[in-house]
């Protein structure tokens, strides 16, 4: 890989020669580069985002729940989705040459399985789909089955028949969502099931979350001994000698906030109380109190500091920690960069300026 010099606002090759980081204004150019950006945009920060465009080669509308019989549900998601805001964003994406993902949610355990083995439907689950791709439109189908206990669930027989059904429906390329566990303790049959996709999503994040016991890191490429990071996601990809261009490494845009015992790293929290920390939000934050510390095992930062009694810390995202997890892209060759949840990063390009500075 050829040495990078920044000098200033200017890059230079090891040759001398100048480079334009920014590509075209900032944003991607899907010219000149191979990388998916797969942006997901949850229900709830419809008409809070950018007006996307050059930003994302994917967006994910996430998304249309489905039950155990396969019917998609009629309620305020998928009113949304049919509203006429989403679809003149939709437009918009299509316009630029983009893609639009009609992103399909199921998160109880019980309901997945039920679905998967059911013929009738997984069947009346197809037919709902043939109708809304009629009267709507969309380029695409991501799958988000969510198995509440265990990672592994997601790669078993039923769900690699499904996808080959859904394959022969025709409805555009076909993406599934996995916990970064599920990479992590994945064997033959995570080869097997990505052979059956166009990409796969790996959620690299809420590797601390709510309801965990202590703070840390949302999204740690490092971590001490007996705790997951992203790093042993890429270790694996590398290892099963998976098709690596098909992975999509799924990023926060986002950290959480926590009232805890103590302002050490990683304190045990004070549980009942927690808040979204989002990139926006932090930008705005005035950090100048407390204490910020740069945790170089996860490659992110922290803040602690006191209010009205209370130790807090959040622990979050920036531009630097976000650099490091687009050099995982780049530097072993993987397919794209994903990203929970449009709208986070607030209405300005820094986060897209970055991300092309990253992808070479």
């Amino acid at each position: 890989m050829a040495l990078i010099i920044w000098v200033g606002f200017f890059v230079f090759s090891e040759e001398g020669k100048l480079i334009n980081p920014l590509g075209n204004g900032g944003r991607i150019d899907r010219t000149k580069s191979n990388y998916r950006v797969v942006g997901f945009l949850p229900t709830w920060m419809l008409g809070k985002t950018l007006n996307y465009c050059d930003e994302v080669t994917e967006m994910i509308f996430l998304g249309i729940e489905i039950d155990e019989n396969g019917n998609l549900l009629k309620n305020i998601d998928y009113a949304r989705y049919m509203g006429e805001s989403y679809q003149l964003m939709a437009k918009k994406i299509t316009d630029c040459g983009g893609k639009n993902v009609l992103g399909v949610k199921l998160f109880e355990d019980e309901k997945i399985e039920e679905f998967l083995r059911n013929d009738k439907a997984r069947e009346n689950f197809f037919r709902g789909l043939r109708a809304l791709k009629v009267e709507r439109g969309f380029e695409g189908v991501n799958i988000d089955f969510e198995f509440q206990k265990d990672p592994l669930m997601i790669l078993e027989d039923e769900m690699q028949v499904f996808l080959e059904e859904l394959r022969r429906e025709n409805l555009g390329e076909i993406s599934l969502d996995v916990f970064a566990n599920t990479v992590i303790k994945g064997g033959s049959d995570l080869v097997e099931i990505i052979n059956k996709l166009d990409y796969l999503v790996v959620m690299a994040y809420d590797f601390h979350r709510p309801g965990m016991d202590y703070a840390g890191p949302v999204a740690p490429i490092g971590s001490p001994i007996g705790e997951r990071n992203i790093w042993e996601v890429v270790e694996k990809v590398v290892s099963l000698s998976l098709q690596k261009d098909k992975i999509v490494m799924a990023y926060p845009l986002y950290g959480y906030e926590w009232k805890t015992e103590t302002s050490e790293y990683g304190s045990r929290v004070k549980r009942g109380w927690w808040a979204l920390a989002s990139y926006a939000r932090m930008k705005e934050m005035d950090l100048s109190n407390g204490q910020m510390t740069w945790d170089e095992k996860s490659m992110s930062p922290w803040w602690t500091y006191e209010d009205e009694g209370e130790i807090k810390q959040i622990y979050f995202e920036n531009k630097e920690s976000l650099r490091r997890k687009f050099l995982l892209v780049e530097e072993n060759g993987l397919g794209g960069v994903g990203f929970w949840a449009l709208g986070y990063e607030g209405k300005d390009s820094e986060v897209w300026e970055l991300l092309w500075k990253t992808l070479k």
